[in-house]
């Protein structure tokens, strides 16, 4: 491997350089950690990843980095080790000895990749030894004080693909459509009795709809898709059960789903038809079976989690109001019938 496979759009120091054109070979690579700090849906979208990764790296131990406070849905089948640092949750327990102690067990490395950037990823990063470290800073200021490499990246392009980005830099070509590692919607969706998911929970209230706008929706979809069941799905939060739509169970094509197990909502979300969500973990889990999706977006950026290459619909305003009831209920029905 002689060549850094960028001109513009990337960040490699002298040092890094150096060790790419006389030492880096893929196969040679032993030692990878992948840091990734976040909630389920990050935590999907990082999956092609770690596969891509495995197959640029056949002979490399690879390790996650968690935390305490995000770990379900940690992809830890798809790595080696699992390192979890103490989050938000141990905070009264954890003492800056502790916090030390955790970010040494990593060990030395051959590459640290930061899917995080967050301050506690950039310390583990800081205090850690590997011949490359590579994130995706939004601050330039670390390209060459925390990073010798890096990959930049933008609110219109997915994040799975600046992930992959890193890849590409040092000469791997991911495939596309991307391998999640999930049941795959293609070869198994229901068609004999199709039906659309609706989940209306996030990990803040900012990014949901009002109840009442989520019964009005799931009533207009229910009575312009009838050919359709319409499902929706309850969250662990008392704010994402179903009580309040229970009158729709007037209407024989609706129906509620308690909260699933996870590998029962990926297996059950791949078999749907359409899965109607914020941006919201739900969402990225249809993503990464290769379910259609519409999403509405009005209080966080509508591209970030919106693969380029399949079919995924985004309900928005370009002022960032709420879309109205009209505006998703004919997404879902083109959606359906393209």
């Amino acid at each position: 491997m002689k060549h850094l496979w960028f001109e513009r759009g990337a960040y490699a120091s002298k040092k890094a350089r150096h060790y790419i054109e006389t030492e880096f070979f893929p196969e040679k690579i032993t030692k990878i950690a992948v840091i990734r700090h976040a909630a389920l849906g990050d935590q999907v979208i990082v999956r092609p990843f770690l596969i891509e990764a495995r197959k640029f790296f056949p002979n490399a131990e690879i390790t996650l980095v968690g935390v305490s406070n995000y770990t379900y849905g940690m992809p830890n089948d798809l790595v080696d080790k699992t390192l979890v640092m103490p989050g938000r949750d141990k905070r009264s327990q954890t003492s800056f000895r502790d916090k030390i102690d955790n970010i040494r067990q990593l060990g030395e490395q051959d590459i640290i990749f930061d899917l995080a950037s967050t301050n506690r990823s950039h310390w583990m990063v800081a205090l850690s030894k590997a011949k490359i470290k590579m994130g995706f800073p939004y601050k330039p200021y670390l390209c060459g004080t925390l990073f010798n490499m890096a990959v930049f990246r933008s609110d219109f392009q997915p994040e799975v693909e600046c992930m992959l980005d890193m890849l590409k830099l040092l000469g791997h070509s991911p495939q596309h459509p991307l391998d999640f590692g999930y049941p795959d919607h293609r070869s198994i969706k229901d068609t004999q009795t199709p039906f659309v998911l609706y989940f209306n929970g996030a990990s803040q209230l900012r990014k949901i709809l009002s109840k009442e706008q989520m019964y009005a929706v799931l009533e207009q979809a229910i009575q312009e898709n009838p050919n359709h069941t319409h499902v929706y799905l309850e969250g662990k939060n008392d704010f994402e059960k179903g009580d309040f739509f229970k009158e729709l169970l007037e209407y024989p094509n609706f129906k509620i789903q308690a909260c699933l197990p996870l590998e029962e909502l990926i297996e059950l979300t791949a078999k749907a038809t359409l899965m109607v969500a914020p941006d919201t973990g739900v969402r990225n889990v249809a993503i990464s079976t290769h379910t259609p999706t519409v999403g509405i977006f009005y209080a966080t950026v509508p591209f970030r989690y919106t693969p380029l290459y399949e079919r995924h619909t985004i309900v928005m305003n370009a002022n960032g109001d709420i879309p109205s009831t009209e505006q998703i209920t004919s997404a879902i029905k083109q959606s359906l019938q393209s």
